[in-house]
């Protein structure tokens, strides 16, 4: 539809459903920076500032929710998005070549917690940057309405691929898919055959018994909230998100130990996905009473197509994965179903968060807020330097900068490190929800009961919590 906006007219969209998701949030965070991703590329090398600059330039140019606008129609007050022209950036340069590391990231770690002006400004900022001991890349800071997790790693390898054209005469990668198209593609679903069948299925989740709460610290939360509400079968909770302050903690599994996670995987044929999950759903079971009844919030990516992997943006949406199994299912029967289910929700997860969760509350009542997961859950198989043949063998650094701020109470994003493929576990979470001696002991089991369960496969679950 057509806009007049600023005296231009502009072709504008409606925001998706994925979009509203991070519009929510900021609708109910105290500031903005909450939808903030902060991001750092890194190599050992001498880079040319003259060419990457050129190089991030063409990026953009290709990658049309790079340069996307909001505007908030006065009249109507609603929320459209538009595309602005590409215009050639001088891209900023910073020199921290003389400065302690840490003081470097502490810097950009300041820029992140730097809120856009989410209806004026442009919502993206590049800085090209130089570390010590002979590091050099780019810092990005991006609004999450236009980029998650995978649109930032396919945005650097166009960035890094268009570099090696550029500098190694390698051929320039191939152009990216149309983020409009993707926006039109999902403008479509609402009303379509797909979403009814999708709604179908998530109607019928809604009808099986009510799920039960499980947290990460274990049942105190709930206990507590049965007292002050006088309901001992309460089976929801409420987590604390008045204030979204919050950190993230990161840690290094080692390399040896992720090739062996990869190679149970392969040789049983389960996702690396399922197996991180069944070590966390085994963990909350432990920590709640041998609880059966486990969800976990999972977010899909909804990139199953080369157009949508190559489109940018976001399209990230977060869904119930709930399981309900007996402490004498078997480890790899208990990975099994947990696969079965994933597969079911990444084939209906074009669903509207939003619309489920408004469902799931009219379904069972509960309070605003009233949640069945403590726990969110992302894995992102991919890595930026895996992609580009050329850098391969260079030494490569991955940063991902906070807010300050964070969207999610809870949430573990298990993603391959660039450099040697090893996992990282990246914990993000509100201060009110967590502390940092919480998400060290949650790990520390998790650990465990992952691997007892790859090394005992035919163990029952009660048997692998006795373990640990």
């Amino acid at each position: 539809m057509e806009k007049i906006i600023g005296g231009i007219k502009r072709q504008c969209y409606p925001l998706t459903p994925a979009q509203m998701v991070h519009m929510y949030t900021l609708k109910f965070s105290p500031t903005d920076e909450v939808v903030n991703i902060g991001t750092g590329q890194f190599f050992k090398k001498e880079l040319n500032i003259a060419a990457l600059r050129e190089a991030l330039n063409r990026a953009v140019e290709r990658c049309e929710s790079m340069r996307l606008r909001l505007w908030l129609d006065p009249e109507s007050n609603e929320i459209w998005q538009y595309v602005m022209p590409y215009k050639n950036q001088f891209f900023e340069y910073y020199d921290f070549s003389d400065w302690d590391e840490e003081t470097a990231h502490s810097v950009m770690q300041k820029w992140t917690s730097q809120p856009f002006d989410t209806y004026r400004d442009a919502l993206s900022r590049i800085v090209i940057v130089s570390l010590p001991d002979g590091y050099n890349g780019y810092y990005l800071n991006v609004h999450h309405v236009c980029a998650d997790s995978a649109s930032v790693i396919a945005f650097t390898k166009d960035v890094l691929e268009i570099y090696c054209s550029l500098m190694y005469h390698m051929s320039e990668p191939q152009p990216t898919s149309s983020y409009i198209e993707s926006v039109e593609r999902d403008l479509a679903y609402s009303g379509s055959k797909r979403e009814a069948r999708d709604a179908d299925f998530w109607h019928k989740e809604l009808e099986r018994p009510e799920p039960m709460f499980t947290d990460f610290t274990g049942p105190g939360r709930l206990q507590t909230l049965r007292q002050e509400k006088n309901n001992p079968n309460l089976r929801w909770c409420v987590l604390p998100t008045k204030d979204s302050a919050g950190s993230t903690i990161t840690y290094s599994l080692d390399v040896d130990s992720t090739n062996k996670i990869i190679a149970f995987a392969e040789k049983n044929d389960i996702p690396v996905s399922a197996i991180i999950l069944h070590a966390i759903r085994t963990v909350l079971c432990k920590f709640n009473n041998n609880e059966t009844d486990i969800t976990i919030k999972d977010f899909i990516s909804r990139r199953s197509s080369l157009a949508n992997k190559r489109c940018g943006g976001v399209r990230m949406h977060c869904l119930p994965l709930r399981t309900i199994m007996p402490i004498d299912t078997t480890v790899l029967d208990s990975m099994k179903i947990i696969k079965e289910q994933q597969q079911k929700v990444f084939m209906h997860a074009d669903y509207s968060v939003l619309k489920y969760y408004y469902e799931e509350r009219m379904q069972y009542g509960g309070d605003p807020g009233a949640c069945y997961h403590s726990v969110a859950f992302t894995y992102q198989p991919a890595s930026a330097k895996a992609l580009v043949p050329y850098l391969r063998d260079i030494p490569f650094k991955s940063r991902w900068y906070t807010s300050g701020r964070q969207p999610q109470p809870f949430y573990v994003t298990a993603m391959h490190r660039p450099g040697d493929g090893g996992l990282n576990f990246y914990f993000g979470y509100q201060f009110e929800s967590a502390t940092p001696q919480e998400i060290e002991f949650l790990y520390y089991y998790t650990g465990r009961v992952l691997f007892r369960s790859i090394e005992n496969p035919d163990k029952t679950i009660q048997e692998i919590m006795n373990m640990v």
